[in-house]
């Protein structure tokens, strides 16, 4: 198996080549990525303390894989120790990566603190180098700019396969485990803050695995338009959203607002993704689901008291109107709700009665379009938003019964409007423009 920079070079080189793929390109990014199917199976689970382990550290004798026994000393014992406490990682693994380190950047004559910086940002290197091979690869699929054929199908076929054997749980798991105050997070109370990154700078632990979150969530959504969300993950990641948009607030927290986002944009991809399937392929997974459609709404309906949390949750209930709408009948939409049964109409009327009495639009405008944190994202992943924001809106208002609604909404709001709700009716007009 490649190493995880290696790994990286190898994609990097073929996916954002200029020319066309060689067929030797072809065979060793096909090659790289199905050797590295555990890399991607685990991703970023490394073996943690043992103490067996930590006890032949303590002997300063340490045999490595296919290597001799490595004498150390008490500093190397020491620094390895911390590693160990500090990023929930294997001893033994901990002197493999101060032996990598020192090839790396030569440490005889440094002092211990350098040392264990200098080793924490080669592991976090490693990490970063698996988080981007995984992107590069869900991005290629996703955005299929000017790939041969039969590379996107062996890229597409071996990320199904990934997602079918449980990535996304993975996935959805970091972002959330990522965020703790824990070694296997952002660092314990008594973790060492900084860690010297590949450039040689001294850069906050934290804000790493922050960086490393935030392309972690940027997989996720790209993850959504390669492999269908089950249930269970859509109620996962809802939960999560909750979460994360609970720890968001007025100051300058782009990276928290930049993770919300994303969370929101893969239920938004998804339930409009389900919205709009036609074929047998493709048909949709979470409205064929009884149960799931009753705890679910039941779920998304739940409110609040924190109006940032549900401001964020009112993008998820327009979303989630779409879908109800667009897959009443066994998937098919219908011109006018006629016929339906009260009680399938139900959960649309009260979902629609929420996100127009809180002015969801408002909310998507101010608190999400026009933020920065939106703005300055990355421009591949501005556009998925984008293009799925459009195909959200265009659902929602070209359908008679929603846009009836609007337009009733929109026409008492004008009759009742003054100086305080002003605003809000001048959105609800630009959107029926």
């Amino acid at each position: 198996m490649p190493s995880p920079r290696a790994l990286f070079s190898t994609i990097d080189s073929v996916l954002s080549g200029p020319y066309s793929q060689s067929p030797y390109q072809r065979i060793q990014l096909v090659h790289s990525i199905r050797s590295s199917l555990p890399l991607f199976q685990s991703l970023l689970c490394y073996p943690g303390p043992k103490a067996s382990d930590r006890f032949q550290l303590q002997s300063k004798e340490v045999r490595l894989p296919d290597s001799p026994i490595i004498p150390l000393d008490d500093t190397d014992v020491d620094i390895a120790l911390k590693l160990s406490d500090d990023l929930n990682l294997n001893e033994i693994e901990c002197v493999q990566l101060l032996v990598t380190t020192n090839k790396e950047w030569i440490l005889f004559g440094r002092e211990p603190l350098e040392i264990y910086r200098l080793a924490a940002g080669l592991w976090y290197m490693e990490r970063r180098s698996v988080i981007t091979s995984l992107h590069a690869l869900l991005r290629a699929v996703v955005l299929d700019n000017g790939l041969e054929a039969d590379t996107l199908a062996d890229i597409q076929k071996y990320l199904e396969e990934l997602f079918d054997s449980g990535l996304r749980q993975r996935l959805i798991a970091l972002i959330k485990e990522l965020n703790r105050e824990e070694p296997a997070g952002f660092g314990g109370p008594n973790s060492e803050r900084y860690i010297i990154d590949f450039k040689g700078a001294v850069v906050e632990r934290k804000a790493v695995v922050a960086q490393e979150r935030v392309l972690l969530s940027h997989c996720l959504v790209l993850s959504v338009l390669v492999w269908r969300m089950s249930p269970k993950e859509v109620s996962n990641v809802f939960s999560m959203l909750r979460d994360c948009a609970a720890e968001v607030d007025d100051s300058d927290n782009t990276i928290k607002l930049q993770i919300t986002i994303s969370l929101m944009f893969s239920l938004v991809i998804s339930f409009v993704s389900d919205a709009l399937s036609t074929s047998s392929v493709k048909t949709s997974l979470l409205s064929h689901d009884a149960t799931f459609r009753q705890e679910f709404h039941k779920l998304v309906m739940t409110s609040g008291n924190n109006p940032n949390v549900e401001g964020f949750v009112d993008v998820v209930r327009l979303a989630w109107i779409v879908l109800l709408i667009y897959t009443q009948d066994q998937g098919g939409a219908r011109e006018t709700p006629v016929g339906l049964d009260s009680r399938d109409l139900a959960p649309i009327y009260e979902s629609l009665e929420t996100v127009c009495s809180r002015n969801v639009f408002q909310f998507l405008l101010a608190k999400v379009l026009q933020m920065p944190s939106y703005q300055n994202e990355d421009e591949d992943i501005v556009y998925v938003y984008d293009g799925y924001m459009h195909k959200l809106m265009m659902c929602f208002l070209s359908h008679p019964f929603t846009r009836a609604k609007i337009e009733k909404y929109s026409s008492f709001d004008k009759e009742v409007s003054n100086s305080r709700n002003y605003a809000k009716t001048n959105i609800y007009s630009d959107i029926l423009i």
